[in-house]
């Protein structure tokens, strides 16, 4: 099976987002509770196989092509138990020595396999060809030659194998089917059959064929009530069915079921991986009474099974976050696929598109859940108060879990202590803040003088800052300069007026110099809960802007800054010199009663191989895991040509430097959303500036005292 880029994937799945924003939100038209919900439960896998590349079922079992980490043949498996016990199939030592980009798997255990061989075709003329594969087919373990050249996707429907070849669908025997050229490319997201016909979703468009004749089928209500679904989920979608011809639609959020024509169910899916854009969905396929489904986080490819009922295994354990983020899915995924005799539940406060549920409404849940003894047995901190949830009793001293941590893995000791003797929590990642521009605006040393600054620069032609930027400003600023005041009751007026002047001054610099209204329209409490790495210095660097204030959670941020150290007039600094942003800070609940096993998910959560999973949300606690974090893409591009990594020399400064920081910087979630709330008003011109700071002052206090 082939799934979109991952970029790309994300990408679209924002776009509709956002689009949708104002509809999506309108209010729920029914309790949550009266909602019909179905659950994900993740598949374990053989302990020697790293990734699914390909899956298919009969009526009791399920059948996997597994490989490694290099995508190379580890065996095909079958299991009856959701994988508490898998069995092997082949019975001789395999023969397989292609690495496995795409493949399909048969019910008898035979495969097809596509291998990229754009390396061994590059030439003028085929490097013409992003989509150059080789075919071959692995029976009983061993791989064999097909001669069927331009084949770039392999499609599997039950045991009915389909080869598509620039657009064009081909059956197992060579048989011509029909066209799929789409907008982008030829290539299919989701193939099934029922009713007669086969049904194809590319790109958010749902097509359907007929099985005999191959003609396409325009008029028919199925396919427009398909492609209504289709769109609701942000074009990643897989469809499956059954020998009664139902069909099942799973989207981000959703499983609908249609049956002779009709949408029979529709059921939320909820606490699952797959509510991330982040997490593509490969494939599908009924299975008992719910769908197994093929997950992808563009590393390696897991099984989901979804269900309405949860799997209960020998222990059973749940993660809170307030937010959906890329590299808690990834760790739930891995665990989950290494510990047949454990079950991992996702919990996620602020789903994605949810509009409805503020970050004090979740936090309240939560916290509830805590006291009551209900709670999730780890928590993810990140936009939660440790300080609070410590001195209401419900986290667990960790201390001897992050020395345990300390002694096994070579970590960023600095990081992990968060200058504290005592441990509640163990980040896995962290950040830092930077601002660069002139040596005068990097010593800027608060808001007003970062203010008084930017009033400075707004008068010259040369832009201030990139306008894409405004929220990573505003949303430092905040971070650095103002919260440790706000959340401990240190009201300064006159400091929370700076920063809605702040505020206000970069949105007039903009407008003074031509920006569309629509270019303006920020959303501050929209970006909460993302970790992105923005490219405001390379813009500063490359003389498009004049200064510009970011994290720095990737490697091309840290290329960004090795950039500004070569250049004579520009500079950076890390705001307040040593401080830091603790990411995706794990706490287990003092009530829990599978602390054991709480504390093993810590520990597998920072070991090399997860902490290389994701490089894209945070520089990794693991120094044996930074040689992967340095050597990843940069996504920082000069014309057509991608800036290089960092050599062997700034590697080590830049790891010298992170060594010495020192003060984490703990955001209270529910005070960020005051602020934001008010930033967002003020720009929509429905307070002013003196509104937004006794606003400020007068819902800190109210959420303190309730606090």
């Amino acid at each position: 099976m082939l799934k979109r880029n991952r970029k790309i994937c994300i990408g679209l799945s924002l776009i509709m987002m956002l689009c949708t924003t104002g509809i999506t939100g309108c209010g729920k038209s029914k309790k949550e509770d009266d909602i019909a919900k179905v659950y994900e439960n993740q598949v374990a896998l053989p302990n020697e196989v790293s990734s699914v590349a390909a899956f298919t079922t009969d009526k009791n079992s399920i059948y996997i092509l597994g490989t490694d980490t290099d995508k190379k043949y580890v065996g095909t498996y079958k299991t009856s138990d959701f994988g508490k016990k898998w069995e092997k199939l082949d019975k001789n030592s395999p023969e397989v020595n292609s690495r496995i980009d795409q493949a399909v798997l048969k019910t008898n255990g035979d495969s097809y396999i596509l291998t990229d061989n754009e390396s061994q075709n590059n030439t003028e003329e085929n490097s013409k060809e992003p989509d150059n594969y080789v075919l071959n087919k692995i029976v009983d373990g061993k791989e064999q030659s097909v001669n069927n050249e331009g084949i770039d996707q392999l499609e599997i429907v039950g045991d009915e194998v389909f080869f598509v070849k620039k657009g064009t669908v081909y059956s197992e025997n060579g048989e011509k089917m029909f066209s799929t050229h789409g907008l982008f490319s030829g290539k299919i997201d989701s193939l099934t059959k029922a009713n007669g016909l086969y049904y194809l979703e590319q790109e958010g468009i749902v097509k359907a064929f007929e099985q005999k004749t191959y003609k396409e089928v325009k008029n028919d209500k199925l396919i427009k009530k398909l492609n209504k679904v289709s769109e609701d989920g942000t074009m990643n979608v897989t469809m499956s069915s059954d020998d009664k011809d139902r069909i099942k639609m799973l989207t981000q959020n959703n499983v609908y079921t249609f049956t002779n024509g009709k949408l029979e169910s529709k059921k939320k899916l909820v606490n699952a991986t797959i509510n991330s854009r982040t997490t593509i969905l490969m494939d599908s396929q009924y299975f008992e009474n719910g769908i197994l489904v093929q997950t992808s986080n563009d590393i390696t490819n897991k099984l989901v099974y979804i269900s309405d009922k949860k799997i209960k295994r020998k222990n059973n354990i749940k993660i809170y976050s307030l937010y959906q983020n890329i590299y808690i899915n990834n760790i739930v995924r891995e665990y989950a696929s290494k510990h047949p005799e454990t079950n991992v539940e996702l919990e996620v406060g602020i789903p994605e598109n949810d509009e409805n549920t503020t970050s004090s409404d979740a936090i309240k849940k939560v916290n509830t859940e805590l006291l009551s003894g209900n709670g999730p047995d780890i928590i993810i901190m990140d936009g939660l108060s440790t300080k609070k949830m410590k001195k209401s009793g419900v986290l667990e001293d960790v201390t001897e879990l992050r020395n345990q941590i300390e002694s096994k893995y070579n970590v960023f000791n600095n990081i992990l202590e968060e200058d504290s003797k005592t441990a509640y929590e163990i980040p896995t990642h962290f950040s830092f803040s930077v601002q660069a521009g002139t040596k005068k605006f990097t010593n800027a040393d608060s808001i007003r003088k970062i203010y008084n600054d930017f009033d400075e620069m707004g008068k010259k032609s040369k832009p201030a800052y990139i306008t894409e930027t405004y929220c990573e400003i505003m949303k430092q600023i905040y971070k650095n300069y103002l919260s440790t005041n706000i959340e401990n009751g240190k009201l300064n007026e006159s400091e929370i007026r700076d920063y809605f002047k702040l505020a206000n001054k970069l949105i007039n610099i903009k407008k003074k110099t031509g920006a569309e209204d629509e270019e303006l329209s920020f959303d501050m409490l929209s970006m909460k809960g993302m970790i992105y790495q923005e490219s405001g210095c390379h813009s500063v660097n490359k003389g498009k802007a004049q200064a510009s204030i970011e994290a720095i959670v990737a490697n091309g941020g840290l290329v960004e800054l090795a950039k500004l150290d070569q250049n004579s007039n520009l500079t950076y600094k890390v705001i307040k010199e040593n401080k830091y942003t603790p990411l995706y800070r794990m706490a287990i609940n003092k009530k829990s009663k599978n602390k054991k096993v709480a504390e093993d998910f810590i520990i597998e959560s920072i070991n090399k191989s997860n902490q290389e999973s994701d490089k894209l949300e945070g520089i990794p606690v693991n120094l044996d895991a930074l040689d992967s974090f340095y050597s990843s893409s940069t996504d920082i591009f000069e014309g057509t040509d991608q800036l290089p990594c960092l050599n062997a020399e700034q590697q080590m400064k830049y790891t010298e430097f992170m060594k010495g920081l020192r003060k984490p910087i703990i955001v209270d979630s529910s005070c960020e959303d005051i602020v934001y709330e008010q930033v967002n008003l003020l720009n929509k011109g429905k307070v002013t500036i003196d509104d937004a700071t006794k606003n400020v002052i007068q819902k800190v206090k109210l959420y303190q005292k309730e606090n």
